[in-house]
């Protein structure tokens, strides 16, 4: 079970990768927006292309922080039922979800964020209008990126409910804890 842990650990070290790189794009992102409105309002300088950097890095911060959302339960999640349950059947509960809805969805999101970042790289598709940002295939691809990011975070969750489930025993650390909020 130990095992389990550790491939957890590497598992999730993408996924806070990621999440530090998103927190990078958060301060470009608000640079970004700062530099428009001021150029907006104060020297007449908009641009289509300062605008649509804007989607794409937030964009890019939405969907690449999943993955580290799911390792620290920061994800939106219907507790409806669950909190009526006792502790070992939410964690079968959370197992299952993973391996029956979670995976199952996010390699469907992978196969066909692919081929449609894939598309637009082979196209050289650019922005509608042609005033906006070239190489469309890059904030494209952030789709399949983040399905795997998923993928890669939900196993983590998976192996650390096999190891409470099996070995309450082993003493996960804060990282590795399993938090339920009521």
């Amino acid at each position: 079970m130990q095992t389990c842990l550790t491939l957890s650990r590497w598992l999730a070290w993408p996924c806070r990768w990621f999440a530090a790189i998103c927190g990078a794009l958060l301060l470009i992102l608000a640079a970004v927006i700062l530099y428009d409105v001021i150029g907006r309002r104060f020297f007449a300088t908009g641009s289509f292309k300062l605008q649509e950097l804007e989607w794409h890095l937030h964009g890019a911060i939405a969907v690449l922080g999943f993955g580290y959302a799911y390792l620290k339960d920061a994800h939106v999640r219907i507790d409806l039922f669950v909190e009526k349950i006792g502790e070992r059947r939410r964690l079968w509960l959370e197992l299952f979800a993973i391996i029956l809805f979670l995976i199952p969805f996010m390699a469907l999101l992978f196969w066909f964020g692919y081929d449609f970042a894939e598309r637009s790289f082979i196209r050289g598709e650019t922005s509608n209008g042609g005033v906006g940002l070239s190489h469309r295939w890059i904030i494209k691809s952030t789709i399949p990126l983040a399905a795997v990011l998923a993928i890669l975070g939900g196993m983590s969750v998976a192996l650390r409910c096999i190891v409470t489930l099996f070995r309450p025993d082993l003493q996960p650390t804060p990282f590795e804890e399993i938090s339920w909020k009521s």
